[in-house]
């Protein structure tokens, strides 16, 4: 069978095609295959990968194991993190705290001191400097953060790309990167200059020359690889009717406050003239007062206001 169009079983306990077992074995859980066609699986505490017929890819066993990227694999043993070879034996010597998976020949790894930089292929790092954080590699390009939460872009050897920081960043698509400063999102270039002057609540990547994004105000755009806006998808959030609605907020809150200290609901169920001599009250505000939560209750779609007897 072709273990690419295999899928993970609804119950994570083994893998299918088309509704039908690859294997008879059953695991606590698997994951997806990965060429060259082993999947990571976990029983009884143990982690390793099986091939498609269910048959272990090798002898070793690790806590956990993940999927092959490029040929290698990330797995955690008692003494760390690292990466295995189809055979199942390390690539190389190190532990770490956590290890990623590789792409375009890098790897992101966290050291036991809780700093990230890269390795190739080898397991040898790419460049002496180490990150707060550093992100996969992507065409070619990565994210690093240095101490002072700044991020930057990193060339496949581990060099500083443009020079140019940012609060938060993200990797290049389609020619475009989206990044933060002290007044919000936008797009860069790859010279990490801003595609325009606007700055955004939230933006996502260009698809098709085109991203949507959403203003401080609230309102969603589509806008072009220039920051023109060509699409409206949700107006503005309107100032006066959010104060409005904090302060109808703050004082509903306040009065069912008074109202529990006061009694009130446990008076409601019964006909005006009753509340008005129990609470020594004129008799036209307590029938408002027996209808006000009525209506409130009916207003919020819950049916019909309960009326003990």
């Amino acid at each position: 069978m072709d273990w690419r169009l295999a899928r993970v079983a609804p119950d994570f306990s083994h893998h299918q095609i088309n509704g039908r077992p690859l294997y008879n074995e059953r695991f606590d859980k698997v994951m997806k295959f990965h060429a060259p066609g082993l999947a990571p699986v976990l029983k009884a505490g143990k982690a390793w990968h099986i091939d498609s017929t269910g048959r272990a890819a090798y002898p070793q066993r690790r806590v956990k194991t993940f999927g092959f990227y490029e040929g290698f694999a990330s797995v955690i043993d008692k003494d760390g993190a690292f990466h295995i070879v189809i055979d199942g034996s390390p690539l190389y010597s190190i532990r770490y705290q956590w290890t990623g998976n590789f792409q375009e020949g890098r790897c992101a790894v966290r050291t036991m001191e809780g700093f990230y930089h890269h390795i190739d292929s080898e397991g040898k790092k790419i460049a002496r400097v180490l990150w707060r954080y550093a992100g996969d590699y992507k065409d070619g390009i990565a994210v690093a953060q240095r101490d002072d939460g700044l991020s930057t872009h990193l060339d496949l050897h581990g060099g500083i790309l443009h020079n140019r920081w940012f609060m938060d960043l993200d990797v290049f698509h389609k020619g475009y990167a989206r990044a933060k400063d002290d007044s919000g999102w936008f797009h860069i270039d790859p010279a990490g200059r801003p595609v325009y002057p606007d700055r955004y609540a939230m933006i996502e990547p260009f698809y098709n020359g085109q991203a949507r994004v959403e203003t401080k105000q609230g309102a969603l755009w589509i806008i072009d690889e220039n920051g023109g806006k060509l699409h409206a998808l949700r107006d503005e959030r309107d100032p006066f009717q959010e104060l409005s609605d904090d302060l109808v907020g703050f004082w509903k809150t306040h009065a069912v406050s008074t109202a529990v200290e006061l009694g009130i609901f446990e008076a409601l169920p019964n006909p005006p003239a009753v509340i008005a001599k129990d609470m020594n009250a004129p008799a036209r505000n307590c029938d408002w007062m027996r209808a006000a939560p009525m209506e409130f209750w009916q207003k919020k779609l819950k049916g019909p206001f309960p009326n003990p007897k």
